[in-house]
């Protein structure tokens, strides 16, 4: 459970870490668990390190990895801070080569999104931690912000005078253990990681509530059936397992009630 203070917390900066939220040997089996994930999808390919590896739907696919989502440790602060009838969006687990540029994930709608990240190699500032500008989820700070994006086309672009990597940031450095919440609005960025680094995301949406954030909802469905064929080396196009959304657990079955509904699979 989240404190007040987490809470306004999060509601103010965009952001929370649980330190050591997992003991060393829970992210042991997990890691064991994602690098097998990541295996399976090279078919036994050692990772070439030219391009980034994204396997979506990673954790539906290891029911060690599944149970991370019913877990009070990240059930209830979701809960918390979506609210009751939030839905599942997916996960993503990635091997990272390069920088990854200024931008936020979530809607412009007034919809609440959040993304939990799990490092599975220590990271700072400097080796590839994510970087965050507090407050950038609302606005009229995340509008201010939109030039940024010129940087996803050209690295070089300095639209505030100052390249990606000395913008003003917050880093959001990690140790394995320590559990990442941040809202999908807030703008984002890593710099100077090693190729190969290992992290993966847990995406949760607050209940839709109107066509805006259904839109949202699809428009996350089909980007992630989009990283597929563009990062994935298995190619499918199913983005859950039938043991996933046919999961025995209550607080599971909440969460995927709404996407399967949506046709989803």
């Amino acid at each position: 459970m989240l404190s007040a203070e987490q809470i306004a917390h999060f509601e103010t900066f965009g952001f929370i870490i649980m330190r050591q939220a997992f003991k060393p040997q829970e992210m042991e089996a997990i890691s064991r668990d994602f690098d097998d994930v990541l295996d399976e999808d090279r078919q036994g390919l050692p990772f070439s390190g030219e391009k980034r590896q994204a396997v979506m739907g990673c954790i539906e696919k290891r029911s060690l990895l599944t149970k991370l989502l019913e877990d009070d440790r990240i059930y209830l602060p979701i809960e918390q801070l979506l609210g009751e009838g939030f839905i599942w969006n997916g996960s993503d687990g990635n091997l990272y080569v390069g920088d990854t540029h200024w931008h936020p994930d979530g809607s412009e709608h007034d919809y609440g999104c959040i993304k939990v990240a799990f490092y599975l190699d220590p990271v700072d500032k400097d080796t590839g931690c994510l970087r965050v500008i507090p407050g950038s989820h609302h606005q009229p700070l995340h509008g201010e912000l939109k030039p940024l994006m010129l940087q996803r086309e050209r690295p070089a672009a300095t639209p505030f005078g100052v390249d990606g990597a000395n913008l003003p940031s917050f880093p959001l450095e990690s140790e394995p253990g320590d559990v990442v919440f941040f809202d999908q609005n807030l703008w984002h960025a890593a710099f100077g990681g090693r190729t190969g680094r290992r992290m993966f995301t847990l995406n949760f949406f607050a209940k839709p509530l109107n066509e805006a954030h259904m839109d949202f909802v699809r428009s996350g469905y089909e980007g992630d059936l989009k990283f597929i064929k563009e990062m994935q080396h298995t190619q499918t196009d199913e983005l859950y397992t039938q043991e996933f959304l046919n999961s025995e657990s209550p607080r599971i079955q909440g969460m995927v009630a709404h996407i399967k509904a949506l046709g989803f699979k």
